[in-house]
């Protein structure tokens, strides 16, 4: 039988309760959070990974995140939505079996920080700019680890915004050259970022 609104608004005044009392520290209210979206929450993992056990560990991961994040609780306007964000960045994130694709606008957007996306909760901005600084340091760290050559023609058409025949020109090589440098140098830096945020 679903909830009438007063039932609703009873069971969202014991949870903001809650996070208050996870504000201060309190594990046995963290303990009950978990009790209020676990079932939840495996159902939503389940769409996304099939393995229980996996998903099981990502939950409980998740509740002990948000535990040493306790300071920012009472910022967390509506925590099914909070959760369930969470959990499935970390399902796509941490799972062995998903391609981190990092195409041209997405690459972008990292390199000028570019976040003009739209947001539909404080939470979701919360957990972008997490999301965000993380991956920008894994792309930087696997920059770094590419050599001048590739560095330079990522530089050249995404820093300067060089067309394929003026990198070419610029790097004295065809235009055929540039092309196939530039598309190894970006499945290198995918396979690289993709093994730092495994």
């Amino acid at each position: 039988m679903p909830l009438s609104n007063n039932q609703k608004g009873d069971a969202l005044d014991f949870q903001q309760k809650l996070l208050e009392r996870l504000h201060r520290g309190d594990m046995e209210a963290l303990g009950c959070l978990y009790d209020m979206h676990v079932d939840h929450l495996m159902e939503f993992g389940l769409h996304y990974v099939t393995e229980v056990s996996w998903v099981e560990d990502q939950i409980h991961d998740l509740f002990l995140d948000l535990f040493r994040a306790r300071h920012r609780a009472l910022q967390i306007q509506n925590l099914k939505a909070y959760l369930s964000t969470s959990l499935k960045r970390r399902l796509f994130k941490r799972s062995k079996s998903k391609e981190l694709l990092i195409e041209e606008d997405s690459f972008k957007r990292l390199l000028h920080n570019d976040s003009n996306h739209i947001e539909t909760s404080s939470e979701s901005k919360w957990i972008d700019a997490e999301q965000l600084e993380y991956l920008k340091q894994a792309l930087k760290t696997a920059m770094d680890s590419l050599t001048n050559h590739q560095q330079n023609a990522l530089h050249l058409r995404f820093v300067e915004k060089k067309s394929y025949g003026e990198i070419a020109e610029r790097m004295e090589v065809s235009k055929a050259s540039a092309r196939t440098l530039l598309y190894r140098s970006l499945k290198i830096l995918r396979e690289k970022v993709q093994l730092l945020l495994l």
